[in-house]
């Protein structure tokens, strides 16, 4: 088999801890496009906060932003896919947040972030993500009309509990966590897989051509939707149920192994049966 996309999640996945982008990343991705691949970008976050990473690396267009309810095309600067989240589970879940003062959930709208306030947690998320938020006080009150997702960043236990409490009582969001302490809220039926599909169809390649990398549960319909499923060194154990591949190399330089194993050597592929 001969691929022909790399879709690969950015943190965790494409960055290290640190999120500074490896040499050695930006010089593998050159390698795979110059032997024909494209290479794109799936994310959790919104446009801006990841463009900086798409132009460092060099990543092909389309991205796939909001764990999959946006697919824009950057180069062309059109929105092909974009899934909202319906109003009445929206405010569902919305209350149901309300009774937990302990996380704070993140509304996004219109490439803006609304909150109802900030706080410590809230202020080390929207840093780390180099973006800003608007406090608008009772989200549930103030509710924009084409929110794309809800991200709620608290302490995993609590989160957890949260989780539960969301399946229950506003069961027409999606819930998946992207990261331990990140809890995110999507337009039913929306993934980085179905995204996947709508990147493949863009740039006129097969999803079995395509490979998938990640880390976290928000990454495992992405995996699956493609031909080769590969997890990270250390993702979690959900991953590493579905994953065609596990890389030796942690997050940054994982990429590296990817694209020397899929797109540069011509080895043949064996999947891996035994998890790793």
């Amino acid at each position: 088999m001969r691929y022909r996309l790399l879709v690969t999640d950015v943190d965790g996945t494409l960055l290290p801890p640190d999120r500074r982008l490896l040499p050695s990343v930006r010089e593998a991705v050159q390698a795979a496009q110059e032997r024909g691949a494209r290479v794109c970008l799936a994310t959790g976050r919104m446009w801006r906060s990841v463009q900086p990473y798409v132009e460092a690396v060099g990543a092909d267009s389309p991205v796939v932003l909001y764990n999959g309810a946006v697919v824009y095309d950057f180069r062309e600067g059109r929105v092909l896919e974009r899934h909202t989240l319906d109003q009445e589970g929206l405010q569902c879940a919305l209350e149901v947040l309300r009774e937990f003062p302990e996380v704070r959930p993140h509304l996004f709208a219109d490439e803006q972030v609304y909150v109802d306030r900030q706080d410590e947690q809230s202020r080390a998320y929207l840093e780390r993500d180099g973006i800003t938020a608007e406090e608008v006080g009772d989200l549930a009150v103030h509710l924009p009309s084409e929110a794309v997702k809800v991200l709620v960043v608290g302490p995993p236990d609590r989160l957890a509990v949260v989780d539960a409490e969301l399946a229950r009582r506003a069961p027409q969001v999606r819930r998946v966590f992207s990261e331990r302490n990140f809890l995110e809220l999507l337009p039913a039926g929306v993934s980085k897989g179905s995204a996947l599909r709508t990147v493949c169809a863009a740039v006129g390649v097969r999803p079995e051509e395509a490979v998938a990398v990640g880390d976290n549960p928000n990454d495992l319909e992405m995996l699956e939707a493609a031909g080769v499923g590969v997890a990270v060194s250390g993702a979690h154990p959900a991953l590493l149920t579905v994953a065609d591949y596990v890389t030796r190399a942690g997050p940054g330089q994982a990429i590296v192994e990817v694209v020397e194993r899929f797109f540069l050597d011509g080895q043949a592929y064996v999947k891996l049966t035994d998890g790793r």
